[in-house]
């Protein structure tokens, strides 16, 4: 788990999004979350430069520990489009304070904390630990995906999150082809292998 012994980021003026960050559901005790818990699907925001999840966390986990001292990162999701490499002009980061039982969510873009929001619903989730960075496991998830879609596959969502979709750390990569369903990747965190992939 990352440091978060910092000082708060300012939150700079907030553009308007056209989906809302939505904390995952509870499936069944503990934190056993379900699929239906929903994406960090993109936002309307202007562009910005592209870059990976880690380059961006610092600010996340500064802003995180100025509103609670035990906040544990639960979930990383880009916030913007991806590109081919991984990166996207923003992130979102989502936090769990077990002292509070409640969950904050931040955006972060160019390095500067954009939006911050409590979620109206909140789950005891486990803490997010080692995971390799965004541009790695999207270069092993892309290479899955072309080889079961081919080269007309694009990426549309990243995610990272443990207990969801494997019980360790797992990053979840999204591919579209066309408007047909899409193609889910699900990666270790850790060594980027690839655990399963499904289609919906």
């Amino acid at each position: 788990m990352e440091s978060r012994r910092h000082t708060a980021v300012p939150v700079a003026a907030a553009p308007r999004r056209r989906r809302q960050i939505a904390p995952l559901a509870l499936q069944g005790a503990g934190w056993r979350w379900s699929l239906a818990a929903g994406l960090w699907l993109l936002g309307a925001m202007p562009a910005g430069a592209a870059e990976t999840a880690r380059a961006w966390l610092g600010v996340a986990l500064h802003a995180a520990d100025a509103w609670a001292d035990d906040a544990q990162l639960v979930w990383v999701e880009n916030d913007a489009s991806m590109d081919a490499n991984g990166r996207a002009d923003a992130w979102g980061f989502l936090f769990y304070a077990p002292s509070l039982h409640a969950m904050r969510s931040y955006s972060v873009r160019d390095g500067v904390l954009v939006q911050a929001q409590d979620q109206p619903l909140s789950v005891v989730a486990p803490p997010i630990e080692a995971w390799i960075d965004s541009d790695v496991a999207t270069h092993q998830a892309w290479r899955r995906a072309i080889d079961t879609w081919g080269e007309e596959v694009r990426l549309e969502n990243l995610l990272l999150v443990r207990g969801v979709f494997a019980p360790a750390d797992a990053w979840v990569a999204v591919f579209a082809r066309g408007e047909g369903p899409r193609l889910f990747v699900v990666c270790d965190a850790k060594s980027g292998d690839v655990l399963r992939t499904w289609r919906g």
